[in-house]
């Protein structure tokens, strides 16, 4: 695995072609909530995008490596987008197979949402996430804040209610956003500890 990773990753042409699908990725995820944003006023707007946003954010975490800079910031804050909102819709769309909706769109949504949270997964395992204890406290912050601008003020992404209840789509985004926040803090304050102890052993030395 960790050879295929090797290949891939120092591949740049590989960057390249992700940089191409994650950018149309973008504009087709912006267009799909094209009447969602009709329906929103506007200074909501920012919140309204959930997975394109994210896809976006991977955009420019791609662009900075084939610059070869890294921001653990935009990293964190697109992994952690990546992997909730990929991850949920692959559970919603699941839930309408499973209640009888076999759509064609569905499948096409479950593979890219699949591949969204996939493509996060890898590049965190390979490359590390190197997270401040701020930054993951506001890139958390952010996404439990999304949260609740979605399930209480109510501008969620459109979803079938009469196939899965609300409140089962409610509880999946929130615990993702649970189980990613608590993965950020503890990520962050290791990498805080060990920072601490290697400055530690270099004033002994």
């Amino acid at each position: 695995m960790q050879k295929i990773l090797d290949i891939l990753f120092t591949n740049r042409y590989f960057i390249y072609a992700l940089l191409v699908i994650n950018f149309f990725g973008t504009i087709y995820g912006f267009w799909w909530y094209r009447n969602q944003f009709a329906a929103t006023p506007a200074y909501i707007w920012p919140f309204v995008p959930n997975s394109p946003l994210t896809v976006l954010y991977f955009f420019i975490v791609l662009v900075l490596f084939l610059q070869n800079k890294r921001s653990p910031f935009w990293e964190g804050l697109a992994y952690f987008g990546l992997i909730k909102h990929g991850m949920w819709t692959v559970a919603i769309i699941t839930l309408y197979h499973l209640a009888g909706d076999r759509s064609p769109d569905n499948i096409l949504l479950w593979t890219g949402h699949l591949g969204m949270a996939l493509q996060a997964v890898l590049f965190w395992v390979y490359y590390g996430l190197p997270l401040r204890f701020s930054h993951a406290v506001g890139i958390s912050g952010w996404y439990l804040f999304n949260d609740y601008l979605d399930y209480v003020v109510g501008i969620h992404p459109y979803v079938n209610t009469t196939l899965v209840d609300i409140a089962v789509v409610r509880n999946l985004a929130v615990s993702y956003s649970i189980v990613l926040t608590i993965i950020f803090l503890f990520t962050a304050w290791r990498r805080h500890n060990r920072k601490e102890t290697l400055t530690v052993e270099r004033g002994n030395t």
